[in-house]
């Protein structure tokens, strides 16, 4: 178990050593990988591709062309590269430069220079931003949202909305003591009222048991259906650069949720505009909302924006794969319950700042569910410089995705693979290994890493530890669907059995 991806060192990152393999790198023309028509018909019904994740889609290929190969740019698109060594992730991340590029949502980006150019003036927002633009924008939200001490001050308002929520699930549980088949609507639901919880500053009200508002059914199809239309527009072959396909259409009336969230920011800035003296005298920390707002309101519009759509179903289906993970490994059910009884004695003991401060086992559990059951399948980068991958020329500015999700399951940098191993997190463990950090990359890296981290990690740890605490959890199903739609969420009936702990 000593096997893992080498750590390369400084020098082999400075402009001599790279200009020196430039010298003897093979051509980029010389990249293998599919032709453009067989990648088109792949796609198409009864192509080989049709019906393939997307996971499986790069498992082919990889095993047919190697560990580095090049699909064909087309229909607007350019060139796109994929690797699976992590030391060819490394050299990406190393060399991206000051403005690391990260495109890829081509139509999201059409809609707000074409639809919202009121907004598209402020900029584009993180996800689809570039260069010196997104540069500035980051650099005005990282303090308010990257800051630890800002998201720990959001631990009680997280853990209330969890708990909330275990309370709804445990009144929808069937005579079997089996949450719903759509649990992962529940979840989305949880997700969503989370986020509005700290971009929006306020409840909605979406767990309330009353709460018979079909808009909410409405709203979350919309997010699905967004990230459904993402997948086909801007990650499988399509034309709609060339001609405005029904699938294009139907993903702009989809971007309709901006007017919606817009409605909601402005609820919660006229809330905050009639507390203002009641905050003054707390003279608390402000909120997110408050310091985003102060920066520009456009800014907290486009932030929350981007928050709620690309935090619900991401962290709704992170949390349903931590909980399946446990259900399936009652050992190490049992030991995480056993260390959240130190820190919850009592299944109603609230959470704090200071609680939550030492959780190896829980960060462990939830570390090894992102490998083996990972969100995103890899990090796409445009690289910063002229650089060589597996021997071959890579020019600036082309497109790589590293396919990280590939390198979870290799054996020679997860020894076990398949096994649900918390313990190889934990440095006081014998599993515990020096690994390469770049063969685990669930955020992403570098300046662009995922602007709501620290956030997702919260709610992710406050639902899983009440959760846990309250319930044994099982599963007697089979295995849960995984679609990749964008990003890989679970689909179909999904039903746990939830047992009440007895202390």
């Amino acid at each position: 178990m000593s096997m893992y991806a080498i750590k390369a060192s400084a020098s082999d990152f400075n402009d001599d050593a790279i200009e020196e393999n430039l010298k003897t790198a093979k051509p980029y023309e010389s990249i293998p990988g599919p032709s453009t028509f067989n990648m088109f018909r792949s796609f198409m019904p009864g192509g080989r591709f049709h019906s393939l994740q997307f996971s499986d889609v790069h498992r082919a290929l990889s095993a047919e062309h190697g560990p580095i190969y090049k699909i064909r740019g087309a229909f607007g698109r350019k060139d796109m590269i994929v690797v699976v060594d992590p030391k060819d992730f490394e050299i990406v991340f190393r060399t991206e430069g000051t403005f690391p590029q990260r495109s890829g949502l081509d139509c999201l980006a059409y809609y707000w220079k074409h639809y919202k150019k009121d907004l598209y003036a402020v900029s584009l927002g993180l996800v689809s931003e570039q260069g010196q633009r997104w540069w500035d924008l980051r650099q005005k939200v990282n303090g308010v949202m990257m800051k630890p001490q800002s998201t720990k001050r959001y631990t009680s308002a997280i853990d209330e909305v969890s708990r909330d929520f275990v309370q709804k699930l445990h009144n929808l549980r069937d005579s079997n003591l089996e949450t719903p088949a759509d649990l992962f609507f529940h979840l989305n639901v949880w997700a969503f009222e989370s986020i509005a919880n700290i971009t929006i500053n306020m409840r909605l009200g979406l767990l309330n048991e009353n709460n018979k508002d079909k808009n909410i059914h409405k709203l979350m199809d919309n997010i699905k259906t967004f990230f459904q239309l993402l997948n086909e527009l801007d990650i499988q072959p399509s034309v709609w650069k060339l001609y405005r396909t029904p699938k294009f259409k139907r993903f702009i009336q989809c971007c309709f949720l901006r007017s919606v969230i817009e409605k909601l920011v402005e609820k919660g800035l006229e809330n905050l505009r009639e507390n203002s003296d009641e905050r003054a005298k707390s003279s608390g920390e402000k909120c997110v909302l408050e310091k985003l707002s102060e920066i520009n309101k456009d800014v907290a519009i486009i932030m929350a924006f981007e928050s709620l759509l690309a935090g619900v179903d991401t962290t709704s289906s992170a949390v349903f794969n931590v909980l399946y993970s446990l259900a399936i490994n009652q050992e190490k059910q049992d030991n995480l319950r056993e260390e959240l009884m130190k820190i919850l004695p009592e299944k109603d003991t609230p959470l704090t700042k200071e609680k939550m401060s030492n959780m190896p086992y829980l960060r462990a559990c939830i570390k090894e569910t992102f490998r083996l059951m990972p969100i995103v399948s890899g990090n796409f980068r445009g690289v910063g410089r002229n650089i060589v991958l597996q021997g071959y020329k890579i020019p600036k500015d082309t497109g790589v995705l590293m396919h990280n999700q590939a390198v979870h399951m290799d054996e020679k940098y997860f020894p076990e693979s398949k096994s649900f191993l918390p313990e190889r997190w934990l440095r006081s463990q014998d599993k515990h290994e020096n690994y390469n950090p770049f063969t685990f990359l669930p955020f992403g890296h570098g300046s662009r890493v995922c602007i709501g981290r620290r956030f997702a990690e919260l709610e992710i740890e406050c639902l899983v530890m009440r959760m846990v605490r309250s319930y044994h959890l099982e599963w007697h199903h089979p295995p849960p669907e995984i679609r990749s739609l964008t990003i890989n969420m679970p689909h179909g009936d999904l039903k746990l059995r939830l047992q009440e702990t007895l202390v």
